[in-house]
């Protein structure tokens, strides 16, 4: 996500993403009847957290566990999440697309004051997409958390703030 947020979108980059089967980097086929589901929270009630289930399933209690003030969990996720599940170009252009539309909704319904807490299971193309996509003079502060089964769950990593 930093090297994203290094690129930004506004250079023109190519992003791949190395496929588990078959093991390589080229896009494949776009699979037939994707798409991106995003899920807004109940109540719009504390913290704006987003729980991004791509490459698998995060439960919303190991996000619980980590934020003990009240929050609001925005899910955007697939049918069935699994670590290769990005097989095209179009699949992380659509990503990017849907993202993009995530963020101003989330701004719009928590305000301009807020930070989003980010709990991510994606692949490496999407990271450095969330990177890309999210705008330092426009958006909310990220704060992303990456999953350590040594330090007991997931841990804040990374702060995407305007520099």
């Amino acid at each position: 996500m930093k090297l994203g947020m290094l690129l930004s979108d506004i250079p023109a980059a190519d992003v791949y993403q190395l496929h588990r089967e078959p093991p390589d980097w080229r896009w494949q086929e776009h699979p037939d009847e994707f798409e991106y589901i995003a899920v807004e929270p109940d109540s719009f009630d504390g913290t704006p957290t987003i729980n991004l289930s791509l490459s698998a399933t995060i439960i919303n209690d190991r996000i619980t566990e980590v934020l003990k003030e009240p929050h609001s969990v925005w899910t955007m996720t697939i049918e069935q999440p699994n670590n290769d599940f990005l097989k095209s170009r179009f699949q992380l252009q659509m990503f990017r697309k849907e993202f993009r539309k995530l963020l101003n909704r989330i701004k719009a319904k928590h305000g301009e004051s807020s930070v989003i807490h980010l709990f991510p299971a994606i692949p490496v193309s999407i990271a450095v997409d969330v990177g890309r996509v999210w705008m330092p003079k426009a958006d909310l502060p990220i704060r992303v958390y990456e999953q350590n089964r040594k330090l007991g769950g997931f841990i804040p990593a990374l702060d995407l703030t305007q520099c």
